[in-house]
């Protein structure tokens, strides 16, 4: 997208996407950002917000935002290829999915990009409901995870009258593990899906314990931060003119300066 930019003043990218919101909105910020226009998520967020209102972001899309800023940063961050151990997931306090609103029959999943590579989910029968007096959902993972982690953890229903089991999302978590810094052992991030707030109690939280370890594991493909420099970018190539650069930073709330010639 830079270089077909930056090759001629009169090309234009459109960007689309399946839902026509966060995914394509992920991409203009991450844009935004990589041409450093904004030196962390926030202005290019909200610089989208005020241009297309409801773009539906998660904590995860300003993660993986932030990623791209640090990437391109004066002192770039280039990610590590240490596989990360997911020893456990702690969900506390327990949160209220059930009909009873009194807990939750929960399992959790965990996906290395779309695929799924650990799930605690059995039959309805066997899965156990965890009261809300319990404190805490601890699920023992020990699974060894590299590149983009997603963890998500649902609530388990069965409706007898339709004979058939469904399941809805607690919240979701997600990171890649390039960026978790080695020595870390306890990871909490924002969650994600969290969209009904009367089922979740106070102070509702979750912990991964997690280890980074020691060895470097080189993937099969070359990782895109590789193949692309970070130097001599410039946020010009973002906009027909100097105008709509100023104008779009003052709608991000960032400061503009007129000086006198």
């Amino acid at each position: 997208m830079y270089n077909w930019l930056k090759q001629n003043p009169k090309n234009v990218c459109v960007i689309t996407c399946s839902d026509g919101r966060a995914p394509s909105g992920v991409l203009v910020c991450a844009m935004f950002c990589f041409c450093q226009l904004f030196a962390n998520p926030v202005p290019a967020m909200q610089l989208l917000s005020a241009k297309r209102p409801g773009s539906g972001l998660w904590p995860s899309h300003r993660r993986y935002i932030g990623y791209v800023c640090s990437l391109v940063s004066e002192k770039p961050t280039i990610p590590h290829s240490k596989p990360l151990v997911i020893k456990s997931v702690t969900m506390s306090p327990v949160p209220c999915f059930n009909k009873q609103r009194s807990g939750c029959r929960p399992f959790c999943d965990v996906l290395i990009g779309e695929t799924k590579i650990f799930s605690t989910a059995q039959e309805y029968e066997r899965m156990r409901e965890h009261r809300v007096q319990e404190g805490k959902v601890l699920f023992p993972v020990s699974v060894s995870a590299q590149g983009d982690v997603v963890i998500s953890v649902y609530h388990m229903r069965s409706h007898a009258l339709q004979a058939k089991v469904t399941n809805t999302q607690i919240f979701q978590i997600q990171f890649h593990t390039g960026f978790i810094a080695p020595g870390t052992t306890v990871l909490k991030t924002e969650l994600d899906a969290c969209d009904s707030p009367e089922k979740y109690p106070q102070l509702f939280h979750v912990l991964l314990d997690i280890e980074v370890e020691s060895t470097e594991k080189q993937k099969d493909l070359t990782p895109p931060w590789e193949q692309f420099p970070n130097k001599d970018l410039s946020p010009s190539v973002l906009f027909s003119c100097h105008q709509e650069h100023q104008d779009s930073l003052a709608t991000a709330g960032n400061p503009v300066y007129y000086y006198a010639v």
